[in-house]
């Protein structure tokens, strides 16, 4: 008898961290910020972590979401530059 669907479980954004976070734990991830990386200099700092880090700051921050009292179903806007917080922002949202 064939089964009606062909995974196990429902792919959700939050299972796809869940999983780089247990396979490629230390992957780097490398962003630039906005914050200058060294005193007097306005060049950009660069910012390096891997997706275990991701994953335990997201889960952090959903979890502050929640304490503003940030429900499922809530919009939830960003206004952030393409680096690690919006990643991280984007995955403790959706998780």
């Amino acid at each position: 008898m064939m089964q009606a669907l062909m995974q196990q479980t429902p792919l959700l954004i939050s299972s796809l961290l869940e999983h780089a976070a247990k396979f490629h734990s230390d992957t780097e991830i490398v962003s630039r910020t906005v914050e200058s990386g060294v005193e007097g200099s306005s060049a950009p700092a660069i910012h390096r972590t891997g997706w275990r880090g991701i994953d335990r700051r997201s889960r952090r921050l959903r979890r502050a979401l929640e304490d503003l009292g940030v429900e499922p179903g809530t919009r939830v806007a960003t206004l952030a530059w393409n680096g690690y917080r919006h990643l991280e922002l984007y995955y403790a949202v959706s998780g």
